[in-house]
Order: structure tokens, then sequence, then C-alpha cells
């Protein structure tokens, strides 16, 4: 029986040349292709899907995003992140999620289905020397990452991350692409779980977390 899988991409070129390529494979299906995160829930909702090859950059939700949402209700689905780059925090926060693989689009298509087939029967893929270097420095490090990520949403531990390098709402606003005011419910929400109240507390504990861009690794 086929591998069940949905791709999501916000690139319709990214996503017929990923179907092309992975159903080449005789024990490989993809049942859908997503432009969109939303888009991706409602196949998931409705569909049976044995695995989710998806990006990290995409419109309205983003695949971190995705991620945290999907976890609520299919704990133990495959997933694997296909992207151009992933920062130490986003891998950090993949990792936290449950990520099962994770391939740089530079790599060969070959290394993408190595990836499929290793996380559809449990494993984990990580290939690249660079994410494996990344992820031991995370492992290695004297830093506590875990409790403001299980406090706060992907979008939240964003607006954290700028709020603290200094950006004001608007500016905030127009890098994420959602309204000021959308950010100060945000940053309103992210007090309340955190227990502080101002953005001076905020920076105070973002750099303690590693989450401003002045304290990277």
């Amino acid at each position: 029986m086929s591998l069940r899988i949905v791709i999501v991409d916000d690139h319709l070129i990214v996503l017929d040349g990923l179907r092309r390529m992975i159903e080449t494979e005789d024990d490989l299906l993809v049942i859908a292709t997503c432009q969109s995160a939303l888009h991706a829930i409602e196949v998931i909702d409705g569909e049976k899907v044995d695995l989710v090859v998806l990006d990290l950059r995409m419109p309205a939700m983003s695949g971190l995003e995705f991620i945290h949402y999907i976890r609520a209700s299919r704990p133990d689905l495959p997933i694997v992140v296909l992207t151009a780059d992933i920062s130490d925090e986003n891998l950090a926060i993949a990792m936290q999620y449950r990520v099962n693989g994770i391939v740089l689009k530079e790599q060969a298509p070959t290394v993408l289905l190595n990836c499929i087939r290793t996380v559809a029967t449990g494993g984990t893929y990580l290939t690249d020397k660079n994410l494996v270097c990344a992820l031991d420095r995370l492992r290695e490090s004297d830093f506590q990452y875990t409790s403001l990520l299980q406090a706060l949403t992907p979008r939240e531990v964003e607006v954290s991350r700028l709020a603290a390098d200094g950006l004001r709402s608007r500016e905030i606003g127009d890098e994420l692409g959602i309204s000021h005011g959308t950010v100060k419910l945000h940053l309103h929400s992210i007090y309340g779980k955190l227990g502080i109240s101002s953005r001076v507390e905020l920076a105070n504990l973002a750099k303690r977390q590693w989450l401003t861009n002045d304290s990277r690794f």
C-alpha cells in the first residue's frame, strides 16, 4: 500500500516539482498539494494522511504554527520540513514540536526520498552537517528554552524576539505581515503567560532564553 503524502508550500512550481519527483516512486502517493497551512489542515481533517512535507515560510500560518496546531490532534503524524534554510532558534522550536525530519532544498532529491521513508517507519532524519552541528549546539548549551517555548505559541515567540530586539508594534506587524493591533494582543498574551508587565522585562527574559538577534550562537 502506498504512503499517502501531503505537500505544503506556497510556490506552485515547487509543489508540482515535488509531486512529480515523489510519484516516480511506486510506494509513495501525493494525495494533495497545498499552498497554505490552512488548506493542509482541511485535507488532514478529511483524508487519511500518512506523512506531511512542508516549508516553514508560508503566508497566514507559518510552518511552525502549523506543526504546533497539528500536534494537538495528530501527535504521531510524521512531519518532514523541507526548507531553504533554518535558524538555530527555529530548529529548536521544530525539535520541540517533534519534527521527524529536516531536509534543505539545496540537497539532492534522493535525500528527501530517504528522509520520507525513514520518518514513515518511526525514524528521525537530519543529514546536513550544519543542521547536526546546530542541533548539537542547542543540546550542549546551558540555556533554558523549554519553559518559554511551552508557555508561548510559535507566533508569540516570533513577536517576543522582535519586541526584545527593540522593534515597535507597527514594525513587528510589518515584519510578520500582521496588524499592529494584533501585535499588541500577542504582547498582552505574552505578558500574562510570563508574569511580566513591560518590554524591558521581556527583553531581559528573551536574552536569557537566547531569543534575541544579539544573543546568537
